[in-house]
C-alpha cells in the first residue's frame, strides 16, 4: 500500500507542474460553466418562444369562423415540444429534432426548424458533450502515452521493477495518481458549471436535474479513465515516448472522431432509407386515388338521387376515410422502423467506440436523444388521433368527379372544446442507459487488464 501511495504522489506532482494539466484546468473551467451558461439561456429562450406559438396557434385555431372552415377544410395544427434544461449539457440531436411537427387530417409532419443557427452549418457548437467527448478524451491520452515510455528512457523502470514493488502495484499506482489529476479538472469545472447554472436561475433540486447531473458526471468519469487507460496501455506496449505518442493520438482519432462518425455511414450502406420527403409524396399519391374513388362513389349517390343523396353522405365516405387514415398511418409506420432500424444499426457500430456509448448516455440523460423524439412523436400521434374525433371528421370537402366540390362541417364541432397538446419528456429513470454505463465500465476493464498483462509480460533487459 505505501508503495502504491507513493507512485500516485508522484505521478500527482509530476501532473502538477507540467502544462499538460494546467492547460487542460483553464480549458476546463473556460469552457464548461460557459457552455452550460450560454445554452441555458438558449433554452429558456426556445422554451418561450415554442410556448407562445403553441398559444398562438390555438387561439387561431379557434379563432376560426365558420366560413373559413367551409372553405379551408384540410386544417392543420402546429405543436411544439418545449425543450428541458437538462439540454444545457448536450445539445444532441435538439436541432435535428422535429420539435415542431404538423398534425392533419392523415398523419403527422415534421415542421420546418424554428431556430437556424447562421454558423451551425461552419463550426457546429460547443456544449459539455463535446467538451468531454473532444478535449477531455485527448488529454487523457495526452497524460498517460508517457507514464511508462519515460521511465523506459530514463532507465528507472528497470530499477523499479527490480525492486519489491510489483508490476500490478506500479500500473495501479500509474493509473491513481495520473486519472486523479484528470478527473480533477473535470469535477472541478462540473461543479463551477451547476453554479452558473444557478446563478442563471435554474433551480438545481427540480425536475430531476441533480440526479442527471450525478448520471452525467459518471458517464464522464467512466469515459476520461477509459482514454486514459488507453493511453497507459500504450505506453506499456511502446518503447520510445514519441512512438506512443503517434500511436496513442492515432488510437484516438480512430476511437472519437472516425469511427463513430462512419457508423451512420455504415448503416445507410446496410439499411437504406429513402427520404422523408419521398414518403410524403408516396402517402400523397395514395391519398389521392383514395380521393377520387370516394369522389366517384359520391357522384354515384348523387346521380342517382340528387334530392336526397347527402342524407346517405357519411356512410359512403366512411370506408374511404377509414382507408386513407390506414394507408397514411402504414406508410408513416413503415417508413419509421426502417429508420429505427438504421439507427439502430448504426449506434451498435458506434458503442465499438467508448464515444459512442458516451454520446448516447449523455444525450438521453439530457433529454436530447433518440428517446425524446419518439416520445414526442408517439404523443404527437396519439393528439392526430384525438384530432380527427374532435376536428378533421367533422369538417369535410368532398370532390365529385363533375368537378362540384362540396364544403361543411358538422353542427356538433365546437373549436372551443378542441384539446391543446401536452408532451412531457422522459424522466431521469427511463432516461437511464444502463447498457451505456455497462460498455464504458468494459471498456475501463478491458484496457486496464491490457496494460497490466502488459507490463507483466514486459522484459526489462
Amino acid at each position: 500500500m505505501h508503495a502504491l501511495v507513493t507512485i500516485a504522489r508522484k505521478e500527482i506532482q509530476e501532473s502538477l507542474l507540467s502544462a499538460r494539466f494546467a492547460l487542460l484546468l483553464v480549458l476546463a473551467l473556460v469552457l464548461i460553466p460557459a457552455s452550460l451558461y450560454t445554452n441555458y439561456r438558449s433554452y429558456e429562450v426556445r422554451r418561450t418562444d415554442q410556448m407562445e406559438m403553441q398559444r398562438r396557434s390555438m387561439e387561431q385555431l379557434q379563432g376560426l369562423s365558420a366560413t373559413q372552415l367551409f372553405t379551408n377544410p384540410d386544417l392543420r395544427v402546429d405543436v411544439y415540444l418545449p425543450p428541458v434544461a437538462s439540454s444545457a449539457f448536450a445539445i444532441g440531436f435538439q436541432e435535428a429534432h422535429p420539435r415542431h411537427v404538423v398534425v392533419g387530417r392523415h398523419g403527422v409532419e415534421y415542421g420546418a426548424p424554428l431556430e437556424v443557427s447562421p454558423s451551425l452549418g461552419l463550426f457546429g457548437s460547443i456544449d459539455y458533450l463535446f467538451v468531454v467527448q473532444l478535449l477531455f478524451s485527448l488529454f487523457g491520452v495526452l497524460l498517460s502515452f508517457d507514464t511508462i515510455t519515460r521511465e523506459k528512457e530514463a532507465g528507472t523502470l528497470r530499477s523499479i521493477l527490480a525492486s519489491s514493488v510489483r508490476r500490478s502495484t506500479l500500473a495501479a499506482g500509474k493509473f491513481l495518481g495520473g486519472f486523479t489529476m484528470l478527473a480533477l479538472p473535470l469535477v472541478i469545472a462540473f461543479l463551477v458549471g451547476l453554479l452558473a447554472l444557478a446563478l442563471a436561475g435554474l433551480d438545481l433540486t427540480t425536475g430531476g436535474f441533480l440526479g442527471r447531473s450525478v448520471w452525467i458526471l459518471t458517464s464522464s468519469l467512466l469515459y476520461v479513465a477509459a482514454f486514459f487507460l488507453m493511453g497507459l496501455l500504450v505506453s506499456t506496449l511502446t518503447r520510445t515516448t514519441y512512438a506512443a505518442l503517434v500511436v496513442s493520438l492515432a488510437v484516438w482519432l480512430l476511437a472519437v472522431l472516425v469511427l463513430p462518425r462512419s457508423a451512420l455511414l455504415v448503416a445507410r450502406i446496410a439499411r437504406p432509407v429513402e427520404s422523408r420527403q419521398a414518403v410524403l409524396l408516396e402517402k400523397t399519391a395514395a391519398l389521392a386515388d383514395i380521393e377520387r374513388a370516394k369522389g366517384q362513389a359520391l357522384q354515384s349517390v348523387y346521380d342517382q338521387d340528387p334530392e336526397t343523396w347527402e342524407e346517405s353522405r357519411d356512410e359512403v365516405v366512411a370506408p374511404f376515410e377509414r382507408q386513407a387514415a390506414e394507408t397514411a398511418r402504414r406508410l408513416d409506420e413503415e417508413h419509421r422502423l426502417r429508420v429505427d432500424a438504421q439507427r439502430g444499426l448504426a449506434l451498435t457500430v458506434a458503442r465499438l467506440s467508448p464515444t459512442g456509448s458516451l454520446v448516447s448516455f449523455v444525450t438521453e440523460m439530457a433529454g436530447t436523444g433518440l428517446t425524446a423524439e419518439r416520445r414526442f412523436l408517439t404523443d404527437a400521434e396519439s393528439y392526430q388521433e384525438t384530432l380527427y374525433r374532435e376536428l378533421f371528421a367533422k369538417v369535410f370537402m368532398d370532390n365529385l368527379p363533375g368537378g362540384t366540390i362540396r364544403m361543411g362541417a358538422d353542427p356538433s364541432l365546437d373549436l372551443e372544446a378542441v384539446p391543446e397538446f401536452t408532451s412531457n419528456p422522459p424522466g431521469p429513470l427511463s432516461s437511464l442507459r444502463i447498457v451505456d454505463l455497462a460498455i464504458l465500465a468494459a471498456w475501463s476493464l478491458v484496457l486496464a487488464l491490457g496494460a497490466f498483462f502488459a507490463l507483466e509480460r514486459y522484459d526489462v533487459r
